[in-house]
Order: structure tokens, then C-alpha cells, then sequence
């Protein structure tokens, strides 16, 4: 009989990544249940095997993802003459634990574990075959925030892309990507954004939408947000914040960042400055 085997890949206080399989022996067909104590995500790397959940059932093979929230029943069923399965297993703890559970955590599923097949999860898997490779710990935990995004809010159904045109596509998204958040405070447009990568305004926008979860624009305004926040907890002026951050409209600004961060900017300066300053004996 195969042992199970659990080989950690990389971790950091928020989450852990680990490899599961069966080891080197046959599995053994039929039904093995489980009780779940935590909240993972999941993705099959290679082989099949049934899921059951209430009285659904799944079969499951490469590209799948599920999940899994303290106290879930879970249902593994192996078939004579398949290959075993391997997964790839996002364990959360602490912090992400606690934004799952104010946020939500598969909401209005039902808590149907299996994630319709999406674009937006097969680049995410893509991008942490490189966070592994690197090792990257910072890295790890900003993809950890956007793969809690993808579950809590997952996109509507779409087309979706073969593997030669995710691994396309995601070269030139992630090369944008990076160019906004490297470069928030350049006045970039739908166009030369798209221009850069080599595609065109409309394609770029619906792929960049499909990939990163949110149109490039928002991004980019979000970028910009979080840098004039971090300015003027600084003690930059709201003047000098809205250019320096990227912004070319000081009313649209103001607009932006109070929407944004539920409060005006010249408020957060001031609140700041008082934080900064001696308290009077």
C-alpha cells in the first residue's frame, strides 16, 4: 500500500505551501474520508481521483482546484487503473485565516468546494511555480492575498485559455503588471500600456481583466492610492502627494483617496503630523 506523503515547499507565519502524493506504491481503490481543521486550497498537479461532498461528487485530474474550511467532511475516491494524484496545497493560518473568516469564505457556494476551471486561477498557479523557484517569502504572501481574492470573489465564467496561451499571455500581463507597480507615478494609458507588451488596447484590457482579477486602470489607481497614502503619513502635502503619486487632477485625487480610504487626505496629513508631534507635558 502507498503512504501518504506531505513535503513542505515553502512557508512563511501567514501560509504554507506543501507537495501531497501517494508515494511509490499502487493506491489502493475506494472511498477514504477525512475531517479538514483548516482552510486550504488546492490544486491537482497530475493523476485523478474522485471527491465527494455531500451528495455531489467530482471526478478531478490536472488543473483542478478545491477547497477545503475547518470541519468539512472530506470524501477521496481512487479508481483501479488511474495514476495517483499529486497536489499542490496552499495551507492558510494566522492572519489569512482571520481575513477568511471576516471576508467570507467561499461565499454563496454553499461552500461547494470545487472551483469552476478560470483563467484567473491557472495563472495563479502558474505564478507560484515561479515564487517556489525563487523562493521568494515576500512573494508568496502577496500571491497568498491574491489567491484569497480569487476564491472569495471568483469571476463570472469564461473562455478559457490552453496552456501555450496562458504561458503567453501571462508574459506580457506580468511584464505590465510590473511596469504599473514600478512605475505608478508615469502617466500611462490603456494604450501604451498595451503598446509595451505587444497587443492591442482591447485585447490587452480583457486578458489583463482575465489574468490579475481587475481591469488595468483600477490598478493602477490603486497603486497610486497606496503610494500617496504612504506620502503623507510621511508628511508630504496633499499638494505634492497627488502629482508625485501620479495623479494629474487634484479634485479627482481627493475624490479618489477619500473613496478609497474613507477619509479626505489633508485628514490623514494632519492625523500624522499630531502622531509625530511631542506630546505638551
Amino acid at each position: 500500500m502507498a503512504s501518504m506523503r506531505l513535503q513542505t515547499l515553502l512557508e512563511t507565519p501567514s501560509v504554507v505551501v506543501s507537495r501531497f502524493d501517494h508515494g511509490a506504491g499502487p493506491v489502493p481503490a475506494g472511498t477514504v474520508e477525512e475531517v479538514c481543521d483548516h482552510y486550504c486550497i488546492n490544486f491537482v498537479d497530475s493523476g485523478e481521483f474522485g471527491l465527494g461532498f455531500g451528495n455531489r461528487f467530482w471526478r478531478l485530474g490536472r488543473g483542478s482546484a478545491f477547497a477545503w474550511h475547518p470541519g468539512t467532511v472530506q470524501r477521496y475516491v481512487h479508481f483501479d487503473g488511474v495514476p495517483p494524484d499529486t497536489c499542490l496545497t496552499a495551507r492558510f493560518r494566522d492572519g489569512f485565516e482571520r481575513e477568511i473568516e471576516r471576508e467570507g469564505w467561499l461565499a454563496g457556494t454553499a461552500h461547494v468546494p470545487v472551483f469552476h476551471p478560470g483563467n484567473r486561477l491557472a495563472f495563479l498557479r502558474l505564478q507560484l511555480d515561479r515564487i517556489l523557484h525563487r523562493r521568494s517569502v515576500a512573494g508568496l504572501d502577496s500571491w497568498t492575498t491574491e489567491l484569497i481574492e480569487a476564491a472569495i470573489r471568483p469571476q463570472p465564467p469564461h473562455r478559457l485559455y490552453d496552456e501555450l496561451q496562458l504561458r503567453r499571455h501571462a508574459a506580457r500581463i506580468e511584464l505590465a503588471r510590473e511596469r504599473i507597480l514600478l512605475h505608478s507615478d508615469e502617466p500611462h494609458t490603456l494604450a501604451s500600456l498595451a503598446s509595451s507588451v505587444g497587443m492591442s488596447p482591447f485585447h490587452f484590457a480583457r486578458v489583463f481583466r482575465s489574468l490579475i482579477g481587475t481591469p488595468p486602470h483600477r490598478l493602477l489607481r490603486d497603486v497610486r492610492l497606496d503610494r500617496a497614502r504612504c506620502m503623507l503619513l510621511d508628511g508630504e502635502s496633499v499638494t505634492t502627494t497627488c502629482y508625485a503619486a501620479g495623479f494629474g487632477n487634484l479634485s479627482h485625487f481627493i475624490r479618489s483617496f477619500r473613496r478609497r480610504f474613507g477619509t479626505a487626505p489633508s485628514l490623514l496629513g494632519k492625523k500624522a503630523q499630531a502622531d509625530r508631534s511631542p506630546g505638551v507635558a
